[in-house]
């Protein structure tokens, strides 16, 4: 049993960090106290049955990543498995709206004549949401900070391009204080996020030493 509690609470916390998530964040999507999370981990006592599937589902992960034992090199190769498939998707994905976008280009220009290239510049936000939608689920990371301001500066681009014959361009002004609201979040999880290592590695710190 002890062996059992070891590699439930061993896998809870690699997945954990590797999700990017508190243990109040965690207790919280499985209704849960953050207390009883902490106790999973520290190998106290094991979820039942149905929390663990309520976690595999949090994690997004199947079952067994939990209850049995994994290698590091284990885990590494599943991790790089999963962002190249997730690199793939986002790419897929991309291109995807650039075929839909270019076959509504093509169509328009066969049968009405219509040069409607602004659709290209639209491509831009909207491969921009497809990236922010496969990244939602981590803290605002650099990308994601980067994936967001592209979007909004693009969106309002493709704007101004439809409304060009009244030369709207103050509605350049929108994507200020929506840039500002963007760089706030950003810091401000990047400071969480330094706060959550730091109390990790505080922890850390403790139990090796407890352990001596």
């Amino acid at each position: 049993m002890e062996n059992v509690k070891a590699i439930v609470s061993q896998n809870l916390l690699r997945l954990r960090k590797e999700n990017h998530l508190t243990q109040a964040e965690v207790a919280r999507r499985i209704n849960y106290s953050d207390k009883a999370v902490s106790r999973w981990e520290a190998g106290e006592v094991v979820p039942d049955l149905e929390t663990i599937y309520a976690l595999s589902e949090v994690f997004d992960v199947p079952v067994s990543q939990i209850t049995e034992a994994h290698t590091e090199e284990d885990a590494d190769e599943k991790q790089s498995g999963n962002i190249g498939q997730k690199v793939l998707s986002q790419i897929f994905m991309c291109c995807e709206i650039w075929f839909v976008f270019t076959t509504i280009y093509v169509y328009l220009k066969l049968s009405r004549e219509t040069n409607v290239w602004q659709l290209f510049v639209w491509c831009v936000p909207a491969c921009m949401l497809v990236l922010w939608f496969f990244n939602r689920k981590e803290s605002m990371n650099t990308l994601l900070f980067i994936y967001s301001s592209i979007f909004v500066w693009s969106f309002i681009t493709c704007v101004y391009l439809h409304l060009a014959a009244s030369h709207p361009w103050y509605i350049y002004f929108i994507g200020v204080p929506s840039q500002g609201l963007l760089v706030i979040r950003y810091v401000f999880d990047y400071r969480q996020n330094l706060k959550r290592l730091r109390i990790g590695k505080r922890k850390g710190n403790k139990g090796s030493r407890n352990h001596e």
